[in-house]
C-alpha cells in the first residue's frame, strides 16, 4: 500500500526524534542500488516524510561537476512541479503521471560518492538556527519559486561542465533549510542561487555572442584536461 506524502506545514519540524537526512540517504542508496526504482516507490520508502525530503533526494545526485545528461531532464520535471506547488502555496503531492518515472539505479552510488561528501558537509552545518528568517509565510513561496527556476535550468539538455551542479546545489540547500528550519542554511541557499543565476547568465551571454561553438570548445577543453590528468 502506498504511503501518502506528509502534508504538515513545511516550515515546522516535527517534535519527535526522527531519522537524520544522512541516515535516510545512506539507507536508500543501499536499498535501491541493485535495481531501478520508480518515483512512487521512492515515496513509499520515505515512509510519509515531507515532500521536501523528496526534493532534496532528487537534487542531491546532480550536485557534482559532471552533467548527468538525460537523467537531469527526467528528474527536473517533478522537481519543477513540486517547486511550483510550494510557490503557489498548494499541496506538495507528486502527481500520478510522475509516479511511474524511473529513478535509475546508477544515480544511487552517486549518493555515496561525491554527493555523499556534500551531504556530510551539510549535516555538520544543519542546525535549527536563525529560525526567525523562516517565520514569514512568503519565505516558503520564494523558496518554491527558487526551486522551480533551478529545476527548469537543471532540466535543460546539455553537456556544459557544472551545468547540473549549480541548480541542483541551490535546490538541495533550499530543501534542507526548510526541512530543518535552518535560517543560516537558507542564507547559504540564497548565495548558491545567485551564483547559479550568474553561471547561467554568463553562458547565455557567451552563447548569444559567439553561438554554440563556445560550448563545444569548452567541453573539448575540459575533456582534454581530464584525459591529461
Amino acid at each position: 500500500m502506498k504511503v501518502p506524502l506528509d502534508e504538515t506545514p513545511l516550515s515546522v519540524a516535527p517534535a519527535e526524534k526522527r531519522e537524520s537526512i544522512g541516515a535516510i540517504v545512506s539507507r536508500l542508496a543501499v536499498e535501491c542500488r541493485e535495481r531501478d526504482v520508480t518515483l512512487g516507490g521512492l515515496v513509499e520508502r520515505l515512509e510519509g516524510r515531507s515532500s521536501l525530503l523528496l526534493v532534496f533526494l532528487l537534487a542531491l545526485p546532480f550536485c557534482q561537476p559532471v552533467p548527468l545528461a538525460g537523467f537531469s531532464t527526467v528528474m527536473g520535471a517533478p522537481l519543477a512541479f513540486l517547486g511550483w506547488r510550494l510557490m503557489i502555496g498548494g499541496e506538495l503531492r507528486l502527481p500520478r503521471r510522475y509516479e511511474g518515472a524511473i529513478v535509475p539505479k546508477k544515480l544511487f552510488p552517486v549518493l555515496l560518492g561525491g554527493a555523499g561528501r556534500l551531504l556530510r558537509w551539510m549535516e555538520r552545518h544543519l542546525k535549527e538556527q536563525w529560525g526567525n528568517l523562516l517565520a514569514p509565510a512568503w519565505v516558503a513561496r520564494v523558496c518554491g519559486a527558487n526551486i522551480f527556476v533551478c529545476a527548469l535550468l537543471l532540466a535543460l539538455p546539455g553537456f556544459i561542465p557544472c551545468s547540473n551542479f549549480f541548480p541542483a546545489f541551490a535546490i538541495a540547500l533550499t530543501a534542507a533549510a526548510l526541512l530543518e528550519s535552518d535560517g543560516k542554511m537558507l542564507v547559504r541557499a540564497a548565495v548558491a542561487s545567485v551564483i547559479n543565476l550568474l553561471f547561467w547568465g554568463t553562458w547565455g551571454v557567451l552563447i548569444w555572442l559567439y553561438g554554440w561553438a563556445v560550448v563545444k570548445k569548452t567541453v573539448t577543453w575540459v575533456q582534454s584536461l581530464v584525459c591529461a590528468g
